[in-house]
């Protein structure tokens, strides 16, 4: 029974992983890097499928947000965001660079840290598979200011686009930082639920269009810079 039930749990992780590989191939040649204001629909196992409506102008997304499996089958735990390379990517929301690096898997990456919120919570955004990187270790940054421009660095990337995620304290006090793991304590939430104007309604910085403070604890606009 146990030798079944691993190889279906095989079977399922393997029909996921197919699932956003084909999904991934699929977006690239679908959606042209050069369209703007599509929005890929979530994942059928989606826990919460929030209604997105991109404003005019801004680059497609092309994968949603899906939570890890309860099992330990790995979701996609960020937004990714379509656009050509050298599209400047900007930071949703005021802070400081916590890390600016380059590694095997994602290549260029940013890492945020945008304080505690009105729930006592802290919160970091992340950017990947960058091509270029503006900011360093420590940098004070605003909201909209560009930060790096989009690509298709690092082994998972298949398409030029940004990888975009939020990752929030469980519980405020819970980070803890052991050496290189920073995030421990931490979870990566959907990005949707988090913009300045309201769940599913990005707001482009850097069009004078997103709102001066922002609804909820974090309140981010559009990490890719929008206009055609």
């Amino acid at each position: 029974m146990r030798h079944v039930e691993r190889h279906s749990k095989r079977r399922s992780r393997a029909r996921r992983g197919l699932a956003f590989v084909v999904a991934g191939l699929a977006l690239s040649g679908c959606i042209n890097l050069n369209e703007y204001g599509k929005v890929a629909p979530y994942h059928r196992d989606s826990r919460a499928k929030i209604p997105v409506q991109l404003p005019p102008g801004a680059p497609s997304i092309s994968n949603q947000f899906l939570e890890a499996t309860r099992d330990g089958e790995k979701g996609h735990l960020g937004l990714d965001i379509a656009a050509p390379v050298g599209t400047p990517v900007l930071a949703a929301a005021p802070g400081r660079v916590y890390l600016s690096y380059f590694e095997p898997m994602y290549g260029n990456r940013i890492i945020i840290d945008h304080g505690k919120g009105a729930d006592g919570r802290r919160s970091f955004t992340v950017y990947k598979h960058l091509d270029s990187r503006n900011v360093a270790d420590g940098a004070p940054v605003t909201r909209g200011q560009q930060i790096g421009t989009l690509g298709e660095t690092g082994l998972l990337s298949s398409y030029p686009h940004l990888h975009f995620e939020v990752m929030r304290e469980k519980a405020p006090g819970r980070r803890v930082v052991q050496g290189s793991n920073w995030w421990q304590g931490m979870m990566q939430e959907d990005p949707n639920l988090f913009w300045a104007a309201g769940p599913g309604r990005p707001t482009c910085a850097n069009t004078g269009a997103a709102p001066a403070g922002g609804q909820g604890v974090l309140p981010i606009t559009y990490p890719a810079a929008c206009g055609r």
